[in-house]
């Protein structure tokens, strides 16, 4: 009588391939999770060379200004002092639509500080309403910081766009404006409209200076000089 033989996993064998595929899972989950956020701040980085561009664009109709009107329904606009000026949404609108059509060039659902989850509808130009729709880059549609007060003659390492931080300082909390990258990192546009993902300062989270290497300087800085006068770092309004 011959015996029948049944190829079948032991009990050891069962409990080493799991340890195997679980030793591997904790490996390529944190490295899924970082790509992920690259990914997300590649995109960020698309978007926000987008706005300068525009920016660009803008200044070739406005004798070389960048935005600086809150009120662009006056005719010719008046450019707005620094100190009139409050939030970015309210620069950065003047870009549109005659030079972005698109308001989620301006939104970041990372960005939980000052985005909605929801992305904006495009609905600018209709009857004015409360929350996202009806005006454009209303609250929870904007997540870019901005200098106002610079034009396409400035210095072409000075910023210009960069992710929105209140003072220009990031938080280690992904939930609080200024969050989205966890004070890691920050998406920064220049006067000259190179872009690149910077490593945050890493005691005050904040972005370095580069053009005086030595220095410790940060963004903002105007008091130092760095921007020049009458400049100014415009936080987005915070949502809700």
């Amino acid at each position: 009588m011959k015996t029948s033989k049944t190829n079948a996993f032991t009990l050891i064998e069962l409990l080493v391939v799991i340890s195997i595929i679980a030793i591997l899972a904790g490996i390529a989950l944190p490295v899924f999770g970082e790509v992920q956020v690259r990914g997300a701040q590649t995109k960020a980085l698309s978007n926000a060379k987008q706005i300068g561009t525009a920016c660009k664009l803008f200044a070739m109709d406005y004798s070389g200004n960048y935005p600086r009107w809150s009120d662009m329904t006056q005719n010719p606009p008046t450019p707005a002092t620094a100190a009139a000026l409050t939030d970015s949404n309210s620069v950065l609108k003047s870009l549109i639509p005659d030079y972005i059509s698109d308001e989620t060039i301006f939104w970041n659902p990372k960005s939980a500080g000052y985005c909605a989850k929801n992305q904006p509808d495009n609905k600018f130009g209709a009857a004015a309403g409360a929350g996202q729709g009806g005006v454009a880059l209303d609250k929870g549609e904007n997540c870019w910081g901005y200098v106002a007060g610079l034009s396409d003659t400035s210095s072409s390492r000075w910023p210009l766009i960069a992710d929105g931080a209140p003072k220009g300082v990031y938080s280690t909390n992904e939930n609080d404006p200024g969050g989205v990258w966890k004070g890691k990192k920050a998406i920064l546009i220049r006067v000259d409209i190179s872009g690149t993902v910077e490593t945050l300062f890493s005691a005050q989270h904040t972005i370095k200076r580069d053009d005086t290497p030595s220095s410790n300087a940060l963004i903002p800085d105007d008091s130092a000089g760095w921007l020049i006068k009458d400049s100014v770092f415009l936080e987005p309004t915070t949502y809700p």
